[in-house]
């Protein structure tokens, strides 16, 4: 911009003075486009008032310029070289955006591809469940606000037991799924030994509360049977279980006992006992559905889910899954991952 005002004045220019044109127009042009990236729009006023008195200053040390009128042969010189000098600006400003746009793009792709191999990861470490161990019959499934997720749905068979449990770590992308992995790793060994729902939450917190930052957590909610009608429960801070009783038609709701784990060195969790019939389903999900919010920013909460949950807990476990994120995804955008655990007591 320095070369292409100085084309406009019909007055001799000295090397020095176009010089200092053009190092005084890149100058404020780099303010200008700083205050537009940073959104400080106030910058340009200022900068606008700062570059009058700079080129105000500048044609008072540099005195009258000689006019140039009448002496076609000295002014096609002067436009010759500063239309050079712009040209010569402009292909280097274009290299140097090629470079930019370059390695930008280098940086970008590498990243996305990085992205993708991990939510091809967490799709391995998170698949749908659809299954049935003796008398009872599991539907889970996560669908993550992102490529990779930090929720977290696992049933295993193990020593003649079942575990079902829903994790949900705190945060959101790559940081939140490695430590989903590690917990699923760390939590599926200590069920291989044959641990209640509490002894492998201790056990997990022993083995991730010294590895994982310090700002993250996990909440999480167990359910372990081992065929019988007494169903083991444990739950650090996550939403509440609920139980739908077919004998009766209603829905009871489990608070958690616990804080999240990895939240405090050396906690412990305690667990309880549920009384399960031929009928009953239970439901774990996460705070993704519960914390939907509308355009008014209302939040949708526990409450609707569990009427819904109420009336249809005798559907299919897949239906009943597709309605119950029905309510979610209709009251509001998703901005959080969403999972959900069905067990059903069968006849």
């Amino acid at each position: 911009m320095g070369f292409v005002t100085q084309q406009m004045d019909v007055v001799e220019h000295t090397t020095r003075q176009v010089l200092l044109a053009v190092a005084v127009s890149g100058t404020f042009a780099v303010g200008y486009a700083a205050s537009g990236i940073t959104r400080k729009y106030w910058g340009f006023a200022v900068l606008r008032v700062l570059h009058f008195f700079v080129a105000y200053w500048r044609h008072r040390l540099m005195g009258a310029p000689r006019s140039l009128v009448g002496q076609p042969g000295a002014l096609q010189h002067q436009l010759i070289w500063l239309g050079v000098g712009g040209i010569f600006s402009i292909l280097v400003g274009y290299l140097l955006l090629i470079v930019f746009v370059r390695r930008l793009g280098e940086s970008y792709f590498r990243v996305q591809t990085e992205v993708k191999l991990a939510g091809e990861i967490h799709a391995s470490l998170v698949p749908a469940i659809e299954k049935r161990i003796g008398q009872f019959e599991f539907y889970g499934l996560s669908q993550p606000s992102s490529e990779v997720g930090g929720d977290l749905v696992d049933v295993t068979e193990i020593q003649g037991k079942w575990t079902g449990y829903i994790a949900d770590v705190s945060g959101h992308g790559l940081s939140s799924g490695v430590l989903m992995a590690m917990f699923k790793t760390a939590m599926r060994t200590r069920l291989q030994e044959g641990d209640s729902p509490a002894q492998a939450l201790n056990g997990v917190q022993q083995a991730l509360f010294p590895l994982k930052p310090p700002q993250m957590y996990v909440t999480v909610a167990v359910l372990q049977g081992d065929g019988a009608k007494r169903i083991q429960f444990t739950s650090a801070a996550h939403p509440p279980l609920l139980h739908y009783r077919c004998a009766s038609h209603r829905v009871d709701e489990y608070p958690p006992a616990d804080p999240p784990l990895g939240l405090l060195d050396g906690q412990q969790f305690s667990e309880s006992t549920i009384e399960s019939s031929s009928g009953d389903v239970f439901l774990i999900l996460t705070d993704g559905l519960s914390e939907v919010f509308d355009r008014h920013g209302k939040e949708l909460g526990i409450e609707p889910i569990k009427s819904v949950f109420d009336q249809n807990a005798e559907r299919p476990l897949s239906d009943l899954f597709k309605t119950l994120r029905g309510v979610a995804t209709a009251f509001g955008a998703q901005n959080d991952d969403q999972t959900i655990l069905l067990v059903r007591h069968l006849s």
